[in-house]
């Protein structure tokens, strides 16, 4: 059979989304076993900061399949719920590729609902596969959350009660909703390797290692449970608002086994389990990946087909002594970011600044179809050709704790957030981490006056990023049939590209 390569004009989309995966990865540098992932990175572009624009789940991922920041939305809990009928016209990424020609096939959790409800853009999809199944395979867990709900004692009406918080069962892959979606993302290729007509965007998200951590025994078993330890950045910066912090764990407390008043009340026991649980999870989804990258090649289809692997936020594993997302901490906002595109270079990383809104843009310069006027984020195509040319000076996130708004930007050396109070607006707090020095933030240099060159610019930079992201009337004009062929781009001369992007100064010297 002719492949399916030779015969598309444009470049298919293979989209991979990963919910709470942080880049612990191997590829990464870190003590995670991916295998899968890691052979994706040899043959792509790497992205070692790549940011997410809010560090919840629904939040960042309508950011970044709308193409516009949480704070233009106003669109910044983990639910969403009903944002389609707030945003009637909000030209989303699967609903643009469909009107550009693509067949959009989509499952698993690309944006966050219930996997066939209304959350999913589900009338902007040509296919969409719902895939369930029991969050657990042991009935002894399964029989846990049928007595939580009964009791109602744990959980809300978004976050209804679980079981244990993790589970180690000698089950097939296929059991758990991960190893299902694999599976029937397979069938899904083996169908449009037979159909040439069209070019496609498959959007696959896979939901582990989000709690609970649960995994088939032979990924447990890839780790020594007392090879793990707590990180030793148990505190958080002075000023860092406390309830800025979740150090309570919200996200945790609806499991069964969740014991006293936060995490650090967990005995070790529990966070050595905790840790294993993730770590086994996150080996268990990189074979799920695995499995789809692989049907891809043997099907013919990689050969014209752009892949892309994201996580939505990260997770704090210890961290700040927490167990959550929620923050505007490093470990909450950088997420892996992985792209592939066979057309160009591959086996490369880069150390320059993105955000996950840019995806929107520079798939669309990718596949060469017309980018949304109202997408907020730029293209970062050049990085896949030189993956030392410029691209953003900062990274900019954003988190609604409590009592106050967070903004946050990351530099190259540098995080610098500022809070809000929610009822007058007034500033409630600042804090400068050198992430050269105190890379698991818990100092603050906002203070000191060896920063103070570094605290003018911090403030200068993280106001004109606000005011960029909250610009209203960019979310107002926006409308479906609204398109135009230009993509928003730095100048790329050279001497231009190679300008200030990452650090205070942007001196080469820097980089």
């Amino acid at each position: 059979m002719e492949p399916v390569s030779s015969r598309n004009r444009k470049p298919n989309v293979l989209f991979i989304a990963i919910d709470d995966l942080r880049p612990e990865l191997g590829c990464y540098g870190k003590h995670v076993i991916s295998p899968n992932i890691d052979k994706l990175a040899a043959s792509g572009v790497q992205f070692n900061r790549a940011y997410c624009q809010q560090a919840v789940c629904g939040a960042s991922r309508l950011s970044l399949m709308g193409g516009l920041y949480p704070t233009n939305t106003r669109e910044q809990t983990f639910h969403v719920n009903g944002w389609r009928e707030r945003h009637p016209n909000l030209l989303t990424m699967n609903q643009h590729f469909g009107m550009q020609g693509y067949q959009t096939i989509g499952m698993g959790k690309i944006y966050h609902g219930h996997s066939s409800g209304p959350a999913t853009d589900l009338e902007n999809w040509d296919t969409w596969i719902d895939v369930s199944t029991s969050e657990y395979a042991l009935q002894k867990n399964k029989d846990l959350v049928t007595q939580a709900l009964k009791d109602k004692t744990k959980g809300s009406t978004h976050a209804p009660p679980e079981g244990p918080m993790t589970e180690l069962a000698d089950v097939p892959d296929d059991t758990y909703i991960d190893g299902k979606r694999a599976a029937r993302a397979i069938k899904v290729l083996d169908q449009l390797a037979n159909d040439g007509e069209k070019p496609f965007f498959l959007a696959v998200g896979f939901t582990k290692p989000h709690l609970p951590f649960v995994a088939p025994k032979k990924y447990w078993d890839l780790y020594d449970r007392d090879s793990f330890s707590m990180p030793s950045n148990s505190g958080r910066p002075p000023q860092w608002p406390e309830d800025a912090a979740f150090t309570k764990a919200n996200e945790m407390q609806r499991y069964v086994d969740y014991v006293g008043n936060g995490p650090k009340d967990f005995p070790q026991s529990l966070n050595k389990r905790l840790l294993h649980g993730y770590a086994a999870a996150a080996s268990f989804v990189d074979a799920n990946v695995g499995r789809v990258l692989d049907a891809l090649e043997e099907k013919g289809l990689a050969d014209n087909t752009i892949v892309v692997l994201w996580g939505d936020h990260g997770w704090k594993l210890g961290d700040h002594s927490s167990w959550c997302k929620h923050t505007n901490f490093e470990c909450d906002t950088r997420v892996p970011l992985i792209v592939r595109d066979p057309r160009m270079n591959s086996g490369q990383t880069t150390d320059r600044l993105v955000e996950l809104i840019d995806l929107y843009p520079t798939l669309c310069d990718l596949t060469g179809i017309e980018t949304p006027a109202h997408c907020q984020g730029r293209s970062f195509r050049g990085l896949l050709d030189d993956p030392e040319s410029g691209h953003r000076y900062s990274s900019y996130s954003s988190y609604p704790a409590w009592k106050s708004l967070g903004h946050s930007i990351r530099f190259k050396t540098f995080r610098y957030t500022e809070w809000f109070h929610n009822d007058t607006g007034t500033l409630r707090a600042r804090v400068l981490t050198d992430l050269r020095k105190d890379p698991g933030e818990v100092t603050n240099c906002a203070e000191d006056p060896a920063y103070t060159e570094s605290l003018a610019a911090a403030k200068t930079e993280l106001h004109k990023r606000r005011k960029e992201a909250d610009a209203n009337t960019v979310f107002k004009n926006t409308s479906a049939t609204q398109a135009t062929s230009t993509t928003i781009q730095i100048e790329t001369g050279v001497s231009r590209r190679r300008q200030a992007i990452d650090g205070f100064g942007g001196s080469v010297a820097f980089w």
